[in-house]
């Protein structure tokens, strides 16, 4: 039989490959398929993309490229099985973060069933934030970058601490979050002079593999910028914090209760660094959503502890015989392989939400659809895999189209006082938005403006020639 953690591996994977997460994890925006093609195109030209070849505002414009071997990773996945393999390669990785942290709580000596729930509950924390983007990578490396440090904290050599370090920063611009754990550890050690120079030549090693990627050190100054930026980090939804009035809080909720209830009743003893993790990850959760999965995979291994201590021997025998064993790896392959092959997953787009009548009206009249087109920001990511034969005006990568060109994009999706201006000044020959957009309804106005298609989610728009 499989040990306990290789069944919560099977269970998760096969949870998100069902409906509705599939479908969720695709259609949550247009990133999955932004990603998707932007790998798609370096798989076709056989080389890393250092130029914008998607937008006509930015047309062959320097690219920083944070994400490629992810974008490479979903583009592959994205060619064997449509959308449903873009979700299949966000749930295998998922599934192998969660997995992985439950074996570590294992390892490291806690219950067997406080393990088990914690790793569901720090699960259900961060769920909200489990989409078909290179961000999920970076769940998979917090979590193996942690185990590096602990072990340089307690002598190891920091060789594998480094290799993390290279592979991560060419999978997803979080790499940055890792400095933070290790910095917390470095603080932590200031009154052990041993310990401290071996992670300050840790931090010296990791600073140089982040030099190992396509960019070099563009990379983590790009971010840096990105992050300086209050205005892009403002308006993204996903850098805001928390709204503790909706129904995808309440896991984060729960974690915080079980967290505070743990400090409070048990009082831990807990190190210099641990302390230092824990209450700045959480500061950093309550800051940002996107820090929470990374704050539910921190804490889980410095509360679960306490808790074992609490229950004491009380479930140990049922633990015993829901061990399992760790050569089961056979047997969840072998089911999951069945879930994939073997069961039809169709996976589209909800039309309710997605522009896809409109675009296949587009593509049934081309000749309609002459010039450059202005388009929502949300539905950027999904034109350029569904639209591939015209240039979007923006999508998810607002980094790199940096804060003017947002700003001017919000000028006119919101009317401010210059949006025609800057309308006119894009060169903008016809419009692709949600129906009830308000530059719609201002160029319903304008006699040099028609609507050339509606219907319940899109309305399309065309300047007369």
């Amino acid at each position: 039989m499989p040990s306990l953690s290789q069944w919560l591996w099977l269970v998760l994977f096969l949870v998100l490959l069902a409906q509705p997460w599939r479908t969720m994890m695709v259609a949550s925006d247009g990133d999955a398929q932004m990603h998707w093609s932007v790998g798609d195109w370096m798989l076709e030209h056989k080389q890393i993309i250092h130029h914008d070849e998607f937008s006509h505002t930015r047309t062959g414009a320097p690219i920083i490229s944070k994400e490629w071997l992810s974008e490479l990773l979903f583009a592959v996945a994205g060619r064997a099985g449509g959308l449903f393999g873009l979700s299949a390669l966000a749930a295998l990785v998922i599934a192998t973060t969660f997995a992985l942290l439950h074996w570590r709580l294992v390892r490291d000596g806690n219950d067997l069933l406080i393990a088990t729930a914690l790793t569901l509950l720090a699960a259900w924390a961060a769920c909200m934030h489990w989409m078909a983007r290179p961000h999920v990578f970076s769940f998979l490396m917090m979590l193996l970058w942690h185990e590096c440090v602990r072990r340089v904290d307690r002598g190891a050599r920091p060789w594998l601490l480094t290799a993390v370090m290279a592979l991560w920063v060419n999978l997803h611009g979080g790499f940055l979050a890792g400095f933070l754990v290790l910095g917390a550890y470095w603080l932590g050690a200031v009154r052990d002079a041993a310990k401290l120079r071996q992670l300050s030549g840790a931090a010296l090693l990791c600073a140089g593999a982040v030099l190992l990627n396509p960019s070099g050190w563009r990379l983590p100054w790009h971010n840096l910028q990105f992050l300086h930026s209050e205005f892009l980090v403002n308006w993204l939804a996903e850098y805001a914090s928390m709204d503790f009035q909706s129904r995808e809080a309440r896991g984060f909720l729960a974690w915080l209760a079980i967290l505070f209830v743990t400090l409070a009743w048990r009082r831990p003893r807990l190190t210099s660094s641990a302390s230092l993790v824990l209450v700045s990850w959480t500061a950093f959760a309550l800051y940002s959503r996107r820090n929470i999965p990374l704050m539910v995979i921190l804490t889980a291994p410095i509360i679960a502890p306490a808790l074992s201590e609490a229950v004491g021997e009380r479930w140990r025998a049922l633990s015993q015989r829901l061990g399992g064993d760790k050569h089961g790896w056979p047997v969840v392959a072998t089911l999951a392989c069945a879930g994939v092959l073997c069961v039809a997953h169709p996976t589209e787009l909800p039309r309710e939400r997605w522009p896809v009548a409109a675009v296949q009206y587009i593509q049934q009249h081309p000749t309609e659809f002459n010039g450059r087109m202005f388009n929502d920001y949300v539905w950027g990511g999904y034109l350029l895999k569904a639209l591939p034969e015209q240039r979007v005006f923006v999508d998810g990568r607002t980094d790199f189209y940096g804060e003017a060109l947002i700003r001017n994009y919000v000028a006119m999706t919101e009317l401010q006082t210059n949006w025609l201006a800057t309308l006119e000044r894009y060169d903008a020959r016809w419009t692709l938005l949600p129906r009830r957009s308000r530059l719609n309804q201002a160029l319903a106005e304008l006699p040099a403006w028609r609507c050339a298609y509606t219907d319940e989610v899109a309305e399309i728009y065309r300047r007369l020639p």
